[in-house]
């Protein structure tokens, strides 16, 4: 059976702050716990809402979603650190609060694979897709293998672990099949970029390419006949002549 707490951290050295009491760390680490379990209701509404409209600026709803277990995943960091520098007179308290985060830990990675397979397998099926999603899908792609890091671990061992590394990898292929159906956009820089999946993309190459940024290659002006006079200049377009008008003249309109 899968156990539900990540693998620890090796024990920070505890910071040197003697202006902060035991009491102070201890209300700094439970309003961190609060937070995390805020901001895991907070992702399971932000995943139910991606769902709901998947094929009208679903991927943008998503993306919410996954920036929102980002965080959680960056606050969990320093709730860690904060408890490997506890000080001893927390003692007593630093397994209880150690066991609510792993506990926390556990549950965003699990809510991030059930909410990230339940959006893209009906996203995988839109029609149309809008332009950039390819390279929004790379970078939830990347998100996905990351939380699969978490997944390898010896303690999501079990059925349940093992149902959602599966899950997981059916999450990547169905986002690498998505990525396959729309072209990336071209690359107008001046160096080659790395795309989502790792290629290298070559920048695309102008008449101008060569030249120093701001000066443009003058294209060279045709021969003229030396008898030839020089060109009339157009003539002014009617709807666009700018003429001046005085009061007399609006006078002369009216008594007409």
């Amino acid at each position: 059976m899968m156990r539900s707490n990540p693998p620890r951290r090796p024990a920070a050295p505890p910071a040197p702050n003697p202006g902060r009491s035991a009491a102070q760390r201890q209300r700094e680490i439970a309003t961190l716990l609060m937070r995390l379990d805020a901001m895991l209701k907070q992702s399971a509404e932000l995943a139910q809402t991606a769902r709901e409209r998947v094929s009208v600026g679903g991927l943008a709803r998503y993306r919410r979603f996954s920036r929102r277990v980002r965080d959680f995943f960056a606050l969990a960091a320093l709730t860690q650190e904060r408890l490997d520098a506890a000080p001893e007179e927390m003692e007593d308290l630093i397994d209880p609060m150690t066991t609510a985060l792993e506990r926390l830990h556990a549950r965003m990675v699990v809510q991030f694979v059930e909410g990230s397979a339940g959006f893209f397998a009906s996203f995988a099926r839109v029609k149309a897709l809008p332009i950039g999603t390819h390279e929004m899908c790379g970078v939830e792609l990347r998100g996905v293998l990351e939380i699969r890091k978490f997944l390898d671990d010896p303690l999501y061992e079990g059925e349940r672990g093992k149902a959602l590394r599966a899950e997981a990898d059916r999450i990547a292929a169905l986002i690498r099949r998505v990525m396959d159906r729309i072209p990336p956009l071209p690359d107008f820089g001046d160096e080659p970029s790395i795309g989502p999946r790792g290629t290298l993309n070559s920048p695309l190459k102008g008449p101008n390419a060569h030249m120093p940024p701001g000066r443009a290659a003058a294209r060279p002006a045709a021969a003229r006949p030396a008898n030839m006079p020089p060109p009339a200049p157009p003539a002014p377009n009617p709807s666009t002549e700018v003429r001046s008008l005085s009061l007399d003249q609006f006078e002369d309109d009216e008594e007409e």
